[in-house]
């Protein structure tokens, strides 16, 4: 992975993280959980690039 696209991908984890902890103490549980179906497509997409990564290494 790239460095831009790992500064890109860590500023969206802590912006993510900051909007649902603040939707949290606001009392919005349903905004402050939309976070979580996103880092999981964010993990989906990062595990698919270490094993293109790994598979172009072994070659």
């Amino acid at each position: 992975m790239n460095r831009y696209l790992s500064i890109f991908l860590l500023v969206f984890l802590v912006a993510g993280l900051v909007y649902s902890t603040y939707s949290f103490s606001r009392g919005r549980f349903m905004e402050g959980m939309v976070i979580f179906p996103l880092l999981a497509g964010l993990y989906i997409f990062i595990m698919a690039w270490q094993k293109k990564q790994n598979s172009e290494d072994k070659d």
